[in-house]
């Protein structure tokens, strides 16, 4: 059986079904749930329960069209999880115990991510797409599922966030062909785009303060975010969302890192125009995701990590002088 026969099986054969994406979520990682959600729609003619353990950005509440989030996981016979190359990328703070328990359970695993650890007892895997959302709709297409206008706005805005705006060396041939198709659906990329693309004033203020940061030696720049600014601003973490595009820009920029201090924990975006790969580098730290764009996690002080962290692009880039 392949696998798309085996994932309409394990949906028509489930009873409480259990949508999860990765906390601080990117728009691919709503949009890939959402459009997950509507395929299981089709086989159950019922409603799959979405989760994330974390607060949706406001900008992307649009897309929801009625749809709703739970931050506590419920009981479930069929968790499917997108957009995530590790289980511990969905729950925050999980004990082994509860870790052993989860695993032990059906889990199907749709993803984009070169570093996916291929858990689950169905993956859906492709590291040549350029989203989750462009993995799921080629599952629409090989299936006949139809894809309405409201659906089609939703898989484009997936497509659109992890291009980067198709500007992203992630994207394909196959992407664009996905979006033009998106297009002919009815999607309006203008307006869409713009509603994507809104910020807020404490958002601005916030990006003024980050920008302030900025630090580049040797092909390197750096910038963080402290719990301080986010104070001063009135902000949340979720409006820092590509403030690391600024900084990757720089003209001279190889490598870019983006420090983001949380109560508890230290998060790092890491970009690359491909002289070295972050994925690699990430996954040394537990963290992951693709060549030139890639994340970490760390349970340290954002000093301890700024200097463990650049130290270790340094030394990449010496290896390539």
């Amino acid at each position: 059986m392949n696998s798309l026969k085996k994932l309409v099986t394990t949906i028509q054969n489930s009873r409480r079904i259990v949508i999860a994406t990765h906390f601080n979520p990117d728009l691919d990682g709503i949009c890939a749930a959402l459009v997950c959600a509507s395929l299981v729609r089709h086989y159950k003619k019922r409603n799959p329960i979405l989760f994330c353990q974390s607060a949706l950005p406001s900008r992307y509440r649009f897309l929801l069209h009625g749809n709703k989030f739970v931050k506590k996981l419920p009981d479930f016979d069929l968790l499917i999880i997108v957009d995530s190359a590790k289980i511990l990328r969905v729950f925050q703070n999980i004990s082994e115990r509860q870790l052993v328990k989860l695993r032990s359970k059906i889990i199907i695993n749709v993803d984009h991510h070169r570093s996916n650890d291929s858990f689950g007892r169905l993956q859906i895997i492709n590291g040549r797409a350029s989203s989750s959302c462009e993995i799921i709709y080629l599952i629409f297409r090989k299936l006949g599922i139809k894809i309405n206008r409201q659906l089609a706005d939703v898989f484009y805005c997936g497509i659109y966030g992890d291009t980067g705006g198709f500007i992203y060396p992630n994207t394909t041939k196959e992407a664009l062909k996905i979006a033009s198709e998106l297009v002919e659906l009815g999607v309006k990329p203008s307006p869409l785009v713009k509603k994507i693309n809104v910020k807020t004033l404490v958002g601005t203020l916030l990006l003024s303060e980050v920008l302030n940061t900025i630090e580049i030696e040797n092909g390197v720049g750096i910038m963080y975010l402290t719990q301080d600014m986010l104070k001063k601003t009135h902000a949340k973490m979720s409006d820092s969302e590509n403030f690391i595009s600024f900084c990757q820009a720089i003209n001279g920029v190889r490598v870019s890192l983006f420090l983001r201090e949380e109560k508890d924990a230290t998060r790092v975006s890491l970009r690359s125009d491909g002289i070295v790969d972050v994925d690699e580098l990430a996954s040394r730290y537990g963290g992951g995701g693709h060549r030139r764009a890639a994340g970490i996690r760390m349970r340290k002080n954002i000093t301890i990590v700024k200097k463990e962290i650049l130290g270790a692009v340094h030394n990449e880039l010496k290896k390539k002088a």
